[in-house]
C-alpha cells in the first residue's frame, strides 16, 4: 500500500500578526521567498481559492510546471489551464488522484483555515514586520514540532523560513 501524499500549507506571514495580505495583494515582495516557493511547489499540485488565482498576474497563470486546482463556489467559473472545484474536499480528492508526494495549499486565508486540519506540514516564511493586513493566516499552534529553520536577518524586512509539523 502506498502512503498518501503529504498535504502542506505554504505562506509568508507576519511573525506576530499572521498577516497575509491587504487589498488582494501580498504584504511583501521577497524575491528569494518567491524562488523558494517555486522550487518547493514545482512538479506538484497546488490548490488555491479563486481570489488567490485572480491575484496571480495573468501571464503567470496557471503556475507553470504545476497542476493548478482552483476552489470557488461559482459553478460557472472558468480558470483556463486549471481544474476548477467547488470545495476543498473535492480539490483534495482530485489532487490525490494525480499527486503521490506532496500537495500544496497556497491560499488564501479561507482555504488555509479549511486546510489546516488536513495538513501534515507548514512551510512558513515568518516576516518580522507589523505591516497592516486585512487577511490573516489561521492559528497554527497545533504545528508545534519544528523540522527546520533558516534565518535571514540581513533581509529587509528580516524573515525566517520555518517548516513545522504536528
Amino acid at each position: 500500500m502506498t502512503k498518501p501524499p503529504l498535504i502542506s500549507l505554504i505562506a509568508a506571514i507576519g511573525t506576530r500578526t499572521r498577516g497575509l495580505g491587504k487589498g488582494g495583494k501580498l504584504l511583501w515582495r521577497l524575491p528569494d521567498d518567491m524562488k523558494r516557493f517555486k522550487a518547493l511547489t514545482t512538479g506538484h499540485v497546488v490548490i488555491m481559492g479563486r481570489k488567490t488565482w485572480e491575484s496571480i498576474p495573468e501571464k503567470f497563470r496557471p503556475l507553470p510546471d504545476r497542476t493548478n486546482i482552483v476552489i470557488t463556489r461559482d459553478t460557472n467559473y472558468e480558470a483556463p489551464g486549471a481544474t476548477v472545484t467547488h470545495a476543498l474536499v473535492e480539490a483534495l480528492e482530485k489532487a490525490r488522484e494525480i499527486e503521490h508526494e506532496e500537495i500544496f495549499i497556497i491560499g488564501g486565508a479561507q482555504v488555509y483555515a479549511e486546510g489546516l486540519s488536513e495538513a501534515n506540514r507548514l512551510y512558513l516564511t515568518l516576516v518580522d514586520s507589523d505591516d497592516e493586513a486585512d487577511v490573516f493566516f489561521p492559528d497554527y499552534s497545533l504545528f508545534d514540532k519544528e523540522i527546520t529553520r533558516e534565518e535571514h536577518p540581513e533581509s529587509s524586512p528580516p524573515y525566517s523560513y520555518v517548516v513545522l509539523k504536528k
